[in-house]
């Protein structure tokens, strides 16, 4: 549903939203398998080309079998390097991480039966060497998954992060003296700041302000409790909420716990840190958070398999449509095994368009590109649009 600029500024959220309600895309809550889309999404034949218009976020998913072999490390470099090199043309103003930056955590050498090569240090060494290549150029956020804690999965809540990713590693994001993106850090298991839980603010070329909130594996109650009071302020009230989490839609289409399976594997209840209940999985986090929270339009996660994607859309409690979006392609290439590549290179590219109610969504690999091959996903379930609502 495009409009143009003027007649998307005349629109307040809550006609907005009746209007679309008219639809049968959005008339109820829904699993959405991506045939929404009108027409073929613009996908340059020339990636170097860009986007005419718009305001991009990158997106890695889960990128644990990058890190965790010696040989695939270069891959996740390569996918770094193309976000670098290609800022200005794709109008790149953020980047995102969805968890699990490596597969094991504090491990001395390298975890073999499928655990990979290498050891933690290297994992953790070879992501910040290949992000570093963004920092200073453009803000970062994150989001941790299991695998970034513990020893090998979520043992414990120790985790190495804050040793390569401290609140300072990207002065556009936080310089420490006010400067950046970064409006609060939340307190961790160990009662300490850190981007393990965090929130961000960003205005957008076309005045569109987000808010976007990040937190932990899992999340407690208490980095909960904290977003909680955050999205309630007065000054974020006509923000556009983004929840950036590693665990929240499954391949299936529905929220984890859902259908009321706490038990399923991957689901945080099942893991150490979540077994005595202080924990967080998607049903939780919509139910605790998301849902009263009318700022809210989208929630982006990683962590599962399968089909590697996901998409639903769900009214919250003021009738706002929330669109939620699983996105890991650590499966892909050949997946953990040793002779796989780590998961294709691929990235998402989501682009706030300049009508101010479209967001694209696009799937690309620098991987694929250097191969010779079409660098895109060109499938409804891996490149589409979803309606937001004015700015």
């Amino acid at each position: 549903m495009l409009l143009p600029n003027s007649a998307a500024a005349r629109l307040s959220r809550r006609s907005f939203v009746t209007g679309l309600s008219a639809l049968p895309l959005l008339g109820a809550a829904r699993y959405l398998n991506g045939a929404e889309s009108a027409s073929p999404l613009y996908l340059p034949e020339d990636p170097a080309r860009g986007i005419r218009e718009g305001w991009t976020v990158a997106v890695f998913p889960d990128t644990q079998n990058y890190a965790k072999y010696g040989k695939n490390q270069a891959n996740f470099d390569r996918m770094c390097r193309w976000v670098a090199e290609h800022l200005d043309p794709w109008r790149i103003g953020l980047v995102m991480h969805e968890g699990d930056f490596v597969e094991q955590n504090n491990i001395a050498e390298g975890g073999g039966r499928g655990w990979g090569d290498q050891h933690s240090e290297s994992q953790w060494e070879s992501a910040k060497r290949a992000l570093s290549q963004i920092e200073g150029k453009v803000p970062t956020i994150f989001t941790t998954g299991n695998h970034d804690f513990g020893i090998r999965n979520a043992e414990t809540r120790d985790t190495q992060f804050n040793d390569y990713f401290p609140i300072t590693s990207n002065k556009l994001t936080s310089d420490g003296q006010g400067g950046g993106i970064l409006v609060e850090a939340g307190l961790n298991s160990f009662g300490k700041q850190s981007l393990e839980n965090a929130a961000y603010e960003i205005k957008l070329p076309d005045g569109r302000q987000l808010l976007i909130i990040s937190l932990e594996w899992g999340p407690r109650r208490e980095a909960v409790a904290w977003a909680k009071s955050l999205v309630a302020r007065e000054a974020y009230r006509n923000h556009t909420g983004v929840l950036l989490v590693h665990n929240f839609l499954t391949p299936d289409s529905i929220r984890d716990g859902q259908d009321g399976n706490r038990k399923r594997p991957g689901n945080p209840h099942t893991y150490p840190t979540g077994k005595q209940g202080d924990t967080h999985d998607g049903e939780d986090l919509w139910k605790s958070l998301v849902h009263d929270a009318p700022q809210f339009q989208l929630v982006l996660n990683g962590h599962e398999m399968g089909a590697h994607v996901g998409r639903r859309v769900d009214n919250n409690a003021a009738g706002m449509p929330v669109h939620q979006m699983l996105f890991n392609a650590q499966g892909l290439g050949g997946g953990s095994a040793e002779k796989g590549n780590g998961g294709d290179g691929w990235l998402r590219l989501l682009t706030f368009e300049p009508d101010g109610v479209t967001l694209t969504v696009r799937t690309f690999s620098p991987l694929k590109l250097d191969a010779g091959l079409s660098p895109w996903w060109n499938d409804p379930k891996w490149c589409f649009q979803v309606p937001l609502l004015p700015g």
